[in-house]
């Protein structure tokens, strides 16, 4: 009699245990079957000076466009749709010389990515700079790219402010030929900042003092990490 209770109750005991193994699969497997709806995108100011964007989303996705002038924030919806729609889209944002904002807003996962530039006008940005474009693109490993290209004679210094933890990216009038730039960056917590510096002599014609060197900040760039989207 004590074998056949043995045996009935390692029975149970296997069986809850399978149970148990069978629901931490399932369970595992619906969370893995969540997935992002935004894959990819890139942020890019032309030698015009206009701002765009360029993003990738899954298959099977509504994408929903909409358009906050009073706080000139852009916001992109994704939800999960059955509708067969374009995975590769595009967005020209505006900016009013002060900054611009946008945010995805991802349904599917519950959270949003949000980007806000500090810039000027398209009519200031190509005077005021030796920048001439630039674009900010996500990777899938979670870094960011920035290339950039700037006018020639420009010196370009890279520097990682730890204080303020942003990276700066100097430029000033020199003698270098090289135009082209490309920087693989990381986020610092749960935020990415990257300023670029603009180094301009206002001393008088032929003069130079570092002590009459102006720094002027701009652009600005900052990507905020994913926030529930209860609280947008």
């Amino acid at each position: 009699m004590k074998t056949i209770k043995l045996i009935t109750l390692f029975a149970i005991f296997a069986f809850v245990f399978s149970s148990c193994s069978n629901n931490e699969t399932l369970s595992l497997e619906n969370e893995t079957a969540i997935q992002p709806l935004l894959k990819t995108y890139k942020i890019k100011r032309d030698a015009t000076g206009a701002y765009s964007v360029d993003f990738n989303v899954a298959e099977n996705v509504r994408v929903e466009k909409v358009k906050n002038y009073e706080t000139n924030t852009s916001q992109i919806h994704l939800y999960e749709s059955d509708e067969i729609s374009a995975q590769k889209q595009s967005e020209e944002l505006v900016i009013d010389g002060k900054k611009l904002a946008i945010g995805f807003i991802d349904t599917n996962i519950n959270s949003a990515s949000n980007i806000t530039i500090e810039d000027d006008n398209i009519s200031l940005a190509k005077t005021n700079s030796t920048l001439k474009d630039y674009s900010i693109e996500t990777n899938e490993d979670g870094t960011f790219t920035l290339g950039f290209n700037v006018n020639s004679q420009t010196d370009v210094d890279f520097v990682f402010n730890e204080e303020s933890n942003i990276y700066e990216i100097h430029l000033e009038k020199g003698k270098s030929d090289v135009t082209s730039f490309s920087r693989t960056l990381t986020k610092t917590g749960d935020v990415l900042k990257i300023d670029f510096v603009n180094h301009t002599n206002v001393a008088a014609k032929g003069l130079a003092s570092k002590a009459l060197i102006k720094k002027r900040r701009k652009p600005r760039i900052v990507v905020g990490n994913g926030e529930s989207v209860e609280n947008l």
